[in-house]
């Protein structure tokens, strides 16, 4: 393929969606801490790939695949690896080792998810929860536990190695081109409408700023650059880091090069920032704009 890769980056605005092992009564979220003494909330690419399957699945666009607890490891059931090429062994990938004399057989993922990263600090939230309403109802006093909690702006980063999908020497299974990208629109289409249901809540993962493409050369380019500040009581969308990256320039052969930019597709929920950017489309339009690419890329092959 002339253009294999897929990267999308993505802020969404959410509550925290990822927990750790708690102590006592306090239940606490995931975050890390930076070299600044600032603690941020994350919200890891298991957890991320794991609301992302059950969008799917539970939109009857994908079904789970077979598993089996074979030789105390849960994992995909070679049978059906052998017969069938489950969506989601394809696009994230395996590792079998039931029924295998000799080394096992391996997957690396397709479509790779970065953590979920807030980009805000943290400043120590906590929220009280009680059972009062069973505990009125029985006259007893109400048992309590604390939540850690905020409300935060975070970005993601979804990269597809478009001429690795529906490609699985294993089991020796070829998809058609038609198939191939059937399977890279549906997990685009899921970004685009993805929630996370955590501790009886559904928190909203439906992008308000997207920006990516599809691309000659496999990088998630706009990760690290994609980044907010808080000028008053509005978020702005800081644009010199973004602005480097899509002036940048790669090789597409031995002769020539092209600008990121070229191929980069920018959407934005107006009033959600301070500035629009002059960008006028929204991230549901630039999304399907993106499934156009990925089906002009495997054409161009």
């Amino acid at each position: 393929m002339k253009r294999p890769s897929l990267t999308i980056t993505y802020i969404v605005k959410a509550f925290p969606c990822n927990y750790d092992e708690g102590y006592g009564n306090v239940s606490v979220a995931k975050k890390v801490h930076r070299g600044s003494g600032e603690t941020y909330l994350f919200t890891s690419r298991q957890a991320l790939r794991y609301s992302i399957v059950n969008w799917l699945v539970e939109h009857n666009i994908w079904k789970y695949a077979q598993l089996t607890p074979a030789e105390g490891v849960i994992q995909y059931t070679p049978d059906q690896l052998i017969k069938e090429f489950p969506e989601e062994a394809d696009i994230f990938g395996y590792m079998i080792t039931t029924g295998r004399k000799q080394q096992a057989q391996t997957r690396a993922a397709v479509a790779k998810l970065t953590h979920l990263i807030s980009l805000e600090p943290w400043y120590g939230d906590q929220e009280l929860l009680t059972n009062k309403n069973f505990a009125d109802r029985l006259k007893r006093n109400p048992d309590m536990a604390n939540i850690e909690t905020g409300y935060n702006y975070y970005k993601y980063t979804l990269s597809v190695d478009l001429d690795r999908v529906g490609e699985d020497e294993n089991f020796n299974h070829h998809l058609t081109k038609k198939e191939k990208i059937k399977r890279v629109c549906d997990l685009i289409e899921a970004t685009k409408f993805l929630f996370r249901d955590i501790r009886g809540k559904r928190e909203s993962l439906i992008p308000l700023f997207i920006i990516g493409g599809v691309y000659h050369i496999k990088s998630p380019f706009f990760h690290n650059a994609v980044n907010i500040e808080f000028k008053g009581f509005k978020p702005y969308i800081k644009w010199e880091g973004v602005k480097q990256v899509l002036e940048t320039e790669y090789k597409i052969d031995e002769k020539n090069k092209i600008k990121i930019e070229n191929f980069t597709f920018k959407g934005i929920q107006k009033g959600e920032f301070g500035d629009d950017l002059g960008i006028n489309e929204s991230p549901f339009e630039i999304l399907d704009k993106i499934k156009e690419e990925v089906v002009k890329a495997y054409n161009e092959q």
